[in-house]
């Protein structure tokens, strides 16, 4: 490489370095500072009064996150929102402010390059215990956490419905399905579905009231832990929306025995997954890692995906891609198929 080109590659890397951008949209979102700002502006010391926070601070950081293009400021010190800067805001459609507030998320980092060489997760290291067992003894990190999914899960899955509805599934088991976002999205575009909605017990009692009341009997909560007890059996279908990607594979493998058992003759197993590339590169890459650090499970590609299934005693039937982030992939008894 010239002199030029070395200087611009380091440039680069050092943009790939930077942690501050992160932060920055992570400090934005716990202060709510997107949802303090209206159509028409606001000034930066009402902004601070708002927001609880230090006027000088805020202004540093509302300048930052003016050179990320998420905030702007005029020459009067007026602050307003762009495009970006409204998907940051609680009310938008597709609002990120669950995700980047997270804040467990952001901390479980310190210790990631000892768990690259030794194993565990770096999550484990930093909090002194593991993602789903520390916030589920801590109700406003269980809460934070399954806003963040169930709005993640909106708008992960809802391009795949118009699939899962042709499926002609008549009764399906969200497995570990949070506080509905799955089960709320396949009961809304079939009238004549019915869910049983799956998870922890402290999980299952966040379900809205207003989910609840929308579908009545079509919707029926059941407590309970899929890594440590059966699954209510008599479902056509097993669906599991970005779970398994959560586990090493001898937890998963147990998990899809577990809805193996479950099924009905005829019936299926569904995993909203992503499936990596066999090589080359994939941004899908980047949520492994993720999943490395924070819980010690893993993203697969199809090749992988299948040997899962096949040590379940299961075979890959089919595999929809609607152009999301994530696919369906339909899996059934060997031999059934």
């Amino acid at each position: 490489m010239d002199e030029a080109e070395v200087k611009e590659e380091r440039r680069r890397l050092a943009e790939l370095f930077d942690v501050a951008p992160g932060r920055i949209l992570h400090a934005l979102c716990t202060l709510a500072v997107p949802d303090l700002v209206p159509p028409e502006g606001i000034g930066m010391d009402r902004l601070a009064s708002a927001a609880e926070a230090d006027p000088g601070r805020l202004a540093r950081l509302v300048l930052a996150a003016e050179t990320l293009g998420v905030l702007r400021v005029d020459a009067s010190g007026t602050v307003r929102l762009t495009d970006g800067g409204r998907l940051l805001r609680s009310d938008h459609p597709d609002t990120l402010r669950p995700e980047f507030a997270e804040i467990d998320m952001f901390l479980g980092w310190g210790a990631f390059a000892e768990c690259v060489a030794h194993g565990g997760t770096s999550y484990e290291r930093a909090r002194g215990g593991a993602l789903f067992e520390r916030i589920s003894r801590d109700p406003a990190s269980l809460n934070a956490f399954h806003a963040y999914m169930r709005t993640r899960a909106v708008q992960l899955y809802a391009p795949l419905v118009p699939y899962l509805s042709k499926r002609g599934f008549r009764s399906v088991v969200d497995v570990a399905g949070g506080t509905g976002g799955l089960t709320e999205l396949l009961l809304a575009a079939d009238d004549a579905l019915r869910v049983t909605l799956l998870d922890r017990p402290e999980v299952v009692d966040l379900v809205p009231h207003a989910t609840r009341a929308r579908f009545g009997e079509r919707l029926v909560l059941h407590p309970g832990d899929m890594l440590r007890s059966d699954l209510p059996p008599g479902h056509d279908a097993c669906m599991l929306g970005s779970v398994l990607h959560d586990w090493a594979d001898d937890e998963a493998v147990a998990v899809l025995r577990r809805c193996h058992r479950a099924l009905d003759d005829g019936g299926r197993i569904v995993l909203l997954e992503r499936v990596l590339s066999e090589r080359g590169p994939d941004q899908g890459r980047l949520a492994d890692i993720w999943m490395m650090a924070i819980t010690g499970g893993q993203e697969r590609t199809l090749a992988r995906w299948n040997a899962l299934a096949a040590a379940a005693g299961l075979v890959i039937d089919d595999v929809h891609d609607a152009d999301g982030e994530v696919s369906a992939l339909v899996l059934v008894p060997d031999g059934a198929s």
